[in-house]
């Protein structure tokens, strides 16, 4: 103890100083440990979705019945000639008194109902009764028809298929020489078509590439959705709406399937059709899921 005018005063103790909460060896620590757990878990969710792969592909292999494929497309079928009947083969007239369902009529309309809300009618849809009709301003064809007015040769520019929010454009994949083979650029934000395959309008079978996701590369999800064409079209029918400088056309879905990578070749028709592709699973993307439409209907821009 000192003294200071006559006085004692306290001498200042001196502690131990204080350690920073964090050190940079802590902090280092702490980012490795969590690098590693984020590691773990994408590598066993990578696993996970390995493991999965291909083993839903009869989710997605679904073709229009051969029975229903012409209604489906919008071909309406001859009606079958019925012979008159003679004297000897009048049927025997049957009263029947049917139950007053008029006042029923206004509540759950059947007749204009779709057929996929007959289980559920009262949260009924606005879709119209058989799904989406071609529309007024474009002219209905066969896929086996060829043009008169005008002869398909443009690129397409754009694609919309309103069932899942598709409206993108379209461009030309390019051919990438990698020496020992050749390959096709991918999609960058945008729906690719493969240069030789056939043009919208054109017989033959036109192929169309685009991501599910694309993370790292950043070249666009625009196809995210095109996995669920399987089961809308259990409901209703499915369009693709095709656009060149000339005409739209529009092709309606007839059929999906998953195969694996190895096993896509690009093939053709002998009618105008479209096929729709997009990697399978998510994480993995060694799969492929088709979609498979043909040409319904044109209309000259």
């Amino acid at each position: 103890m000192a003294e200071q005018n006559g006085g004692p005063i306290a001498e200042k103790q001196s502690g131990p100083a204080k350690q920073p909460r964090f050190t940079i060896t802590s902090i280092a620590a702490y980012s490795v440990a969590v690098l590693g757990i984020v590691l773990i878990a994408v590598s066993g969710m990578y696993i996970y979705s390995k493991s999965r792969s291909g083993s839903d592909i009869a989710e997605f292999v679904y073709s229009i019945p051969d029975e229903s494929l012409d209604s489906h497309l919008g071909i309406e079928a001859e009606a079958p000639q019925r012979q008159p009947l003679t004297d000897d083969d009048q049927p025997i007239p049957l009263e029947l008194k049917s139950p007053d369902v008029a006042q029923f009529a206004n509540l759950y309309p059947g007749n204009l109902l779709n057929p996929k809300y007959w289980s559920e009618p009262e949260w009924a849809g606005s879709d119209s009764f058989g799904g989406p009709s071609i529309p007024e301003d474009f002219i209905p064809i066969l896929s086996t028809d060829l043009f008169r007015d005008f002869d398909p040769t443009s690129n397409a520019t754009r694609m919309r298929i309103p069932a899942i929010n598709v409206n993108s454009t379209v461009s030309e994949l390019n051919i990438i020489d990698l020496g020992d083979q050749k390959s096709y650029e991918t999609p960058n934000n945008t729906v690719g078509h493969i240069p030789e395959t056939s043009l919208p309008g054109q017989q033959g079978n036109g192929w169309f590439f685009a991501h599910l996701e694309s993370f790292a590369a950043r070249e666009g999800n625009i196809f995210r959705h095109l996995p669920e064409i399987s089961e809308l079209i259990k409901q209703d029918p499915v369009d693709v709406y095709l656009e060149t400088p000339d005409a739209e056309f529009i092709y309606r879905v007839t059929g999906t399937t998953q195969i694996h990578q190895d096993d896509l070749k690009l093939s053709s028709t002998n009618d105008a059709q479209i096929t729709l592709v997009t990697c399978w699973p998510p994480r993995v993307y060694d799969y492929r899921v088709l979609v498979d439409a043909t040409l319904i209907a044109y209309r000259p821009i």
